[in-house]
C-alpha cells in the first residue's frame, strides 16, 4: 500500500482504532525483514481459508495469548517444531501418545488450528 493509499483508508477509521492500527503498523515496521516476512505469510494463509475456518484460528490464535506463560511457551515451541515438518507428517505426530500426553484437548485443538497457517514443507 502506497503512503497515500494507507492515508486514505486510515482516515476513514475512528480516531481510537485508527491510533491503534497506526501502532501495529509501526511495530510492524520495526520488526527485522525476515519476521515482517513471516508474518505475512501466516497471514496470506490466513486469509487463504474459508471463512469458517480463518475464524477457528483466529479464535485459537486468542486463546494462546490467554494461556499461562508457561503453556504459551510449550504451545510455541511445538509450533516452531512442527514447522519445519511436511504437513501429513505434523497429522501424524499430531495424532502420537507423546503429543496427546504432552497438551489438554483444548491445547491440542489449538496446535491443530494454528498449524494450518504454518508454511508448507515439502
Amino acid at each position: 500500500m502506497t503512503p497515500e493509499e494507507r492515508e486514505k483508508a486510515l482516515s476513514q477509521l475512528p480516531p481510537a482504532r485508527r491510533a491503534q492500527i497506526e501502532q501495529r503498523l509501526q511495530n510492524f515496521e520495526k520488526l527485522p525483514p525476515a519476521v515482517q516476512e513471516r508474518r505475512l505469510d501466516r497471514l496470506e494463509r490466513l486469509n487463504s481459508l474459508p471463512p469458517k475456518r480463518r475464524n477457528e484460528v483466529r479464535r485459537s490464535m486468542n486463546q494462546l495469548q490467554n494461556l499461562p506463560d508457561d503453556r504459551k511457551r510449550a504451545i510455541n515451541q511445538e509450533l516452531r517444531r512442527m514447522s519445519v515438518m511436511p504437513d501429513d507428517e505434523r497429522q501424524a505426530y499430531m495424532n502420537t501418545e507423546e503429543f496427546r500426553n504432552r497438551f489438554s484437548p483444548d491445547e491440542q485443538r489449538m496446535v491443530g488450528n494454528l498449524a494450518e497457517i504454518l508454511p508448507p514443507k515439502e
